[in-house]
């Protein structure tokens, strides 16, 4: 009984949206300009699932048949896909899927125009569009990954991070590490700011990426208590920058570190 609301609506959409409204769907164009060829058929149910878009995005079970119904009409599915992602109609919940959606349908042709929605007014839109663009393994968009990391929104900057970090994109690992002097991922006022969950993902990213200038920094704060509840994050990146291992404890930790960096030190590497 869940899905009654659902299976209403489509019972009532294969009557009211085959006339009037089934006209639309048969102007939408594909990504390159070009009329799609429809039957009668098709305009029925694409119109259809045109209007599963416009409800609400907690009814139980629409996810699912939206994920149905794109990846059944598949090409002849994505002017209505991205017709969702560019209107503000829809719920943002739905567009969010439809960005999927025609990442998965078009894989990496998508990508420019995927791209775009990195700058779109709305968060969600933009962690879409970078989620989007890590499935389909997009390593050329260095410029994108850089300006999300100071992106407003605190998740898009972790999802920038999350891109950047799986596709082992190290030329932005000097962008990653100015993260941890950006008062952004910082709170409080002046003086007495506290560190947001976000610095851990920039110190394990550093790591990830191996970036070498951030080593003697890193030795450093793995010395102090008050960087005690970043303990985990720093000498997981100091073991991947370095290629060393270092003991259990965290007294032995520090003790490790400081001398490795000493005797980096001496040696001026």
């Amino acid at each position: 009984m869940k899905n009654v609301s659902l299976v209403l609506f489509l019972c009532l959409s294969s009557t009211v949206y085959s006339s009037v409204d089934a006209k639309k769907i048969q102007l939408l164009k594909d990504p390159n300009g070009k009329n799609i060829k429809l039957n009668n058929n098709d305009t029925v149910h694409l119109e259809r699932f045109h209007q599963m878009f416009t409800m609400d995005a907690r009814t139980p079970g629409l996810q699912a048949m939206l994920k149905r119904n794109a990846f059944k009409h598949k090409q002849k599915a994505v002017p209505i896909l991205i017709k969702v992602m560019k209107e503000s109609k829809y719920p943002v919940q739905n567009r969010w899927h439809a960005t999927m959606f025609l990442a998965q349908i078009m894989g990496p042709k998508s990508a420019p125009f995927i791209a775009k929605f990195t700058d779109h007014p709305h968060w969600m839109m933009r962690v879409a569009s970078l989620k989007a663009l890590l499935g389909l393994k997009q390593k050329d968009y260095l410029s994108v990954y850089s300006k999300s990391l100071t992106d407003p929104s605190l998740i898009v900057r972790v999802q920038a991070l999350d891109n950047i970090s799986h596709m082992k994109l190290d030329k932005l690992a000097p962008d990653v590490w100015n993260m941890m002097y950006d008062q952004s991922n910082y709170t409080g006022q002046k003086g007495s700011r506290k560190r947001t969950s976000i610095v851990k993902s920039i110190i394990r990213t550093v790591g990830d990426l191996k970036y070498h200038h951030a080593k003697k920094p890193l030795a450093k704060l793995i010395q102090k208590p008050k960087y005690q509840d970043l303990i985990e994050e720093l000498d997981y990146s100091l073991e991947k920058i370095t290629g060393e291992i270092s003991p259990n404890s965290v007294e032995q930790r520090r003790k490790f570190w400081q001398k490795l960096a000493m005797n980096s030190a001496s040696k001026k590497i």
